[in-house]
């Protein structure tokens, strides 16, 4: 039977073949009592394996959209509704004493002192951190010192998106690339020694460094976010023994932080599997008992109506129409200019740089300006030499020129996704 009004129409066709009324009124009570409930609960199990199924099956993947930004630190919401700082030690007050100091520099080798942003494009930022080496600064401890300063950049950035990826792929989620130019565009100011005559107990209260003719494009206190928040959150009752005698399934609860968000959890030995079901996370794997989770939630939603932000934001997200849709359930990859050009449009970025056309040049060919974003790629399966090169052609268009070259490379990314056989790269014209 394939609906219950066919199961309806059956009973009514065997009641009307009972001629007693005694044993026509038992038949129906039996009908409706027993066998009705019995068909309507398997009905129910039935419908919600498949919305189970359906659930792994179907990725929306701008549920899993990664949204970037800078703000100024002092400016930072720290309970904002979805964006939170892409390094928590960011948040802590900056307070050193000379003592602490050398010790950090004994165990490592040098000390950051400072972390700033740079409002430059690649290039001009591989010649700010080249200006760094041998720099003198000064470091104010009840008076002013003489130090040597150097830069490095501040790769602590960098390793979020790399832990962000692992997060990914351990979750079974498809990755997609992360835009993050700002991540790209910070500094370390670090030293290697600390003054002889500044004494162990004395504090560093601040310090300052001439950075030459980059001292209009460096931003002190300023702070990379994303909406992305690390949470420790703990199993609802007892881990339930799978069928196969050696996973469990523990349950977590998401019902006070939103089941609209998404959810990954940080990798342990032994996870086999993580799924998301309304308001609730299931974790299957040879864990039998674990309680405590660390895990990362992906805040969804819009902007405030009351948000302001000096830099905008930028997300990964992608154009969610039938064209889209039908690309990724089929899995084909682009193979015109059509649909190429169709898919860097629904990246959303046409109000700060306009794609033109591509093409194709030998292993030695054009020059490209771009950079690898997902640089911590390190297990793809294709060559590395004798491919050709696909060059994509950009114009700007907004007023941020210092980001053009960032927002090509993203692109230039995610479009070395769809033609592995190909490197990919990006010039301005």
């Amino acid at each position: 039977m394939e609906n219950l009004e066919e199961v309806k129409a059956m009973i009514q066709g065997e009641l009307s073949l009972i001629t007693d009324l005694t044993e026509r009124r038992a038949f129906k009570e039996l009908m409706e009592g027993v066998f009705l409930s019995l068909w309507e609960t398997n009905a129910a199990m039935y419908e919600r394996l498949e919305e189970r199924v359906v659930g792994e099956l179907a990725w929306d993947m701008n549920r899993f959209c990664v949204r970037t930004g800078l703000v100024e630190r002092e400016s930072f919401d720290p309970v904002h509704r979805f964006l939170a700082p892409a390094c928590e030690e960011d948040l802590a007050p900056a307070s050193y004493k000379a003592g602490e100091l050398r010790e950090r520099i004994r165990e490592e080798g040098r000390v950051r002192l400072a972390t700033v942003f740079v409002q430059c494009g690649p290039a001009e930022l591989k010649r700010f951190l080249d200006y760094g080496p041998g720099c003198t600064g000064r470091l104010l401890a009840g008076e002013e010192y003489s130090v040597d300063l150097f830069l490095e950049p501040a790769r602590r950035y960098l390793e979020r998106l790399e832990q962000l990826y692992h997060l990914f792929m351990k979750n079974g989620v498809p990755w997609q690339t992360v835009n993050a130019p700002y991540f790209f565009k910070m500094a370390d100011v670090c030293i290697r020694r600390v003054p002889d005559a500044i004494s162990d107990a004395q504090e560093i209260t601040d310090f300052g460094m001439d950075f030459g003719t980059f001292g209009g494009q460096v931003r002190l206190n300023m702070l990379p976010v994303w909406n992305i928040r690390r949470l420790e959150l703990e199993s609802m009752g007892f881990p339930v023994p799978c069928r196969d005698h050696e996973s469990f399934e523990h349950t977590i609860s998401i019902a006070a932080y939103g089941a609209e968000n998404a959810y990954l959890v940080e990798e342990k030995a032994g996870i086999e599997n993580v799924c998301q079901r309304g308001d609730r996370l299931f974790i299957t794997g040879r864990i039998p008992n674990e309680k405590r989770w660390n895990v990362y939630m992906i805040c969804g939603g819009r902007d405030s109506r009351v948000d302001r932000f000096a830099y905008p934001l930028f997300s990964n997200g992608k154009k969610d129409g039938f064209g889209e849709r039908y690309s990724r359930q089929k899995g084909q990859p682009v193979r015109t200019r059509g649909e190429l050009t169709r898919f860097i449009r629904g990246l959303g970025l046409e109000n700060y740089i306009a794609y033109q056309d591509c093409a194709l040049t030998g292993e030695r060919g054009e020059r490209q300006d771009t950079y690898p974003v997902n640089f911590f790629l390190q297990d793809e399966i294709r060559g590395k030499g004798g491919r050709q090169k696909l060059t994509l052609y950009f114009k700007p268009v907004g007023k941020e020129r210092w980001l053009l070259l960032d927002l090509a490379s993203y692109i230039a990314s995610q479009v070395q996704e769809l033609y592995p056989e190909y490197e990919c790269g990006g010039r301005l014209v």
